[in-house]
């Protein structure tokens, strides 16, 4: 088990350094003496034994996750003096952990038996093979550094006034939220890494934002959508309050004579709960979308860094997105930790999984959980505790159980999930032990741009959103509107021949493949080269289908279609509207794309306070959660942009109320 450590030096890593060859670097005469303080002949307690290098500075390098990652090691004549990773291109983010912690225990252990880090196993293998590799250029033996280091014990209690399930998105939001408001808080995470599945997640956030959005045109389709949904007869006072207010809303804005895109909080939130098949709450969605700008500017003032620009993100269905600058979530989340770090009174333990709510006098007063070697570890809560343990998505037990039905005939293990492999559901049914309500657990969102092969979204060349790119089948057409609902164009996709499309972009979005990035941070250079993702690249249109296999013929005139309507604005015969951005010249790239189990929207019932409700109705005192652990936002299908706008506004608002009890 880990506790909260500093990571000034882990988020310097965050950007790859040059890339190294696979060989022995310049060797050095003389090294310093090794860090222990030992004859070197002899083994200080705890340590490997004691070896014999050919003092110098080494390069291996091994296969992570995503391609290649070099380590540079030094040694002395009986020590290993430094370990450094030097190039790599693995998750921005989460990858940092194992960079940062392997080499420094090695070193310090001087022995190749250090622990990998749970959640980014394969980059933490990747640094001990290439380690280990560095060890035999310098004529060491690897299997004399195989003793286990000796471990501090785990600490069996800890205590704070909140005590937060899970280090994801929404638990670091709540964690800054409580200790802003002067609370001590103790974070339990599962994995040996914070973020969970937001920062593996594509890092874009909606909000109705006027200055951004003044320079996005309205267009006859958004009004159609916008009067329609005014239209309808509300179904309760909160849709009555909502439309009220649009309607005032539009009417000032129609009046002004702007021919800049209109939107707003109510309007975000009709769209959310009519794109949500009407299903999730509407007081909830209020509450998300009327706090989504506020929640952004929260999260800006931590240091998140927002792109210059508004777009459409994909299943979003509206100009609102906002883009990170940096890849994925982890603008986000390392904002979060950062900030974390300048408060003396939070605490996070890693590796450690809570598997008990603590009950007494009919109150939630504590968690209990294991330690990764099995010890029992006892979380008191003075003030509360607030489950921040994600979905189930890439629970394949439980997700069969839930959400299997018409609409998802098979939800087996054969789906890929873009989940982390910590998030399971864990949340859910702790609370459900104690007598919470869960809601919508039969809802569950398919992404339709995933790796066939991994389910990874990440490598996804999308960095113009849903404006730049065209979906076609096997046989070169073209099947659904790109701009709809995930629901939809995974059950599209899914209907086609093989069960994928491809993704086709042009040199029109993908001007500069040496410089431009997937969502991951690779450059499409680096992709293309290493064979990942099914890229492919062709010169001519003609040149692309024949080397992806389907009709020229056809791709040739599913692109001229498309090109005609962006060409007139009116929507296609799919009924896309988002028609932006032309794609007529060369070089043409190529990816497939599949829908992988990605979120699911039902989980614990909460109020708009974040107040976990049992099943009678009433409120659980002393339990709070946010993020995908909860239910009756998002409905039947979530909205692109709408996670991370979750877990920003209600992680906050469950930390601000768990810090007053």
């Amino acid at each position: 088990m880990k506790t909260k450590k500093l990571l000034a030096l882990v988020l310097a890593l965050l950007l790859a350094l040059s890339a190294a060859a696979c060989a022995p670097a310049e060797t050095q005469e003389e090294a310093p003496s090794p860090t222990p303080e030992a004859a070197p002949n002899e083994t200080p307690e705890g340590e490997g034994p004691a070896a014999a290098f050919e003092p110098g500075t080494y390069q291996a390098t091994s296969a992570g996750m995503w391609g290649p990652l070099t380590v540079e090691a030094e040694f002395s004549e009986d020590a290993i003096v430094r370990v450094e990773v030097v190039d790599n291109v693995e998750t921005a983010g989460i990858s940092l952990w194992p960079i940062n912690d392997i080499p420094a225990a090695i070193v310090e252990h001087q022995t190749l038996a250090v622990d990998t880090v749970s959640g980014v196993t394969m980059t933490s293998r990747a640094i001990l093979t290439a380690v280990e590799d560095c060890v035999e250029q310098a004529g060491g033996d690897p299997g004399a550094l195989q003793a286990p280091p000796a471990l501090d014990p785990v600490p069996t209690e800890y205590t704070a006034d909140v005590v937060i399930v899970g280090g994801g998105g929404a638990g670091l939001s709540a964690a800054n939220a409580a200790a802003e408001a002067g609370a001590s808080v103790v974070i339990v995470e599962k994995a040996g890494v914070l973020g969970g599945n937001s920062v593996v997640a594509g890092g874009i956030y909606n909000a109705a934002d006027p200055e951004l959005q003044a320079t996005v045109e309205m267009t006859d389709a958004y009004r159609e959508e916008i009067e329609a949904a005014l239209a309808e007869e509300p179904v309760n006072d909160v849709h009555a309050e909502i439309q009220q207010k649009l309607q005032e809303e539009y009417d000032a804005y129609l009046a002004s004579g702007s021919a800049t895109l209109f939107d707003s909080p109510e309007w975000h939130a009709l769209q959310t709960w009519i794109g949500g098949d009407r299903v999730g709450r509407l007081e909830l969605i209020y509450t998300l979308t009327s706090n989504a700008l506020d929640g952004l500017e929260w999260v800006e003032g931590m240091g998140y860094e927002i792109q210059d620009r508004i777009g459409q993100g994909s299943g979003s269905l509206y100009p609102r997105t906002h883009f990170s600058v940096l890849p994925n979530t982890w603008g986000i989340i390392k904002a979060f930790i950062e900030n974390l770090e300048t408060y003396d009174n939070v605490t996070i333990v890693y590796e450690t999984t809570a598997n008990e709510l603590i009950m007494e006098n009919g109150r939630v007063t504590g968690v209990k959980a294991a330690a990764k070697d099995g010890t029992e570890v006892t979380f008191a809560a003075s003030n509360a505790v607030i489950l921040a343990t994600g979905g189930f998505a890439g629970n394949v037990e439980m997700r069969q159980e839930y959400c299997e039905g018409e609409k998802w005939p098979d939800l087996g293990p054969s789906l890929n999930t873009t989940n982390v492999a910590s998030v399971t559901g864990d949340g859910i049914r702790m609370a459900e032990a104690i007598g919470a309500s869960l809601i919508d657990m039969d809802q569950i969102q398919l992404l339709h741009i995933t790796n066939p092969k991994t389910g990874i979204s990440g490598d996804a060349s999308v960095p113009q959103s849903t404006a730049g790119y065209i979906l076609v089948n096997q046989e070169g057409n073209r099947f659904v509107r790109e701009d709809g609902r995930r629901d939809e164009i995974s059950q599209a996709i899914m209907a086609q021949t093989g069960g994928y499309s491809w993704l086709i972009q042009s040199a029109d979005i993908i001007t500069d493949p040496d410089t431009q990035t997937t969502t991951l941070g690779q450059t499409i250079t680096y992709m293309l080269e290493n064979h990942l993702a099914d890229y492919t690249r062709a010169d001519t249109l003609e040149e692309l289908a024949e080397a992806i296999g389907v009709p020229y013929e056809n791709l040739q005139a599913a692109i001229d279609d498309y090109n005609a309507h962006v060409a007139s604005g009116e929507a296609d015969e799919f009924g896309r509207v988002l028609l932006v951005n032309k794609l007529e010249t060369g070089p043409w790239y190529a990816f497939t794309r599949a829908p992988a189990a990605h979120h699911t929207m039902g989980g614990v019932e909460i109020d708009t306070e974040t107040h976990v409700l049992s099943t009678e109705g009433s409120i659980i005192p002393g339990l709070f959660a946010a993020g995908e652990v909860t239910g009756g936002i998002h409905g039947g299908n979530r909205l692109g942009g709408n996670a991370i706008v979750d877990f920003v506004v209600y992680g906050r608002i469950a930390g601000a109320n768990a810090a007053q009890g």
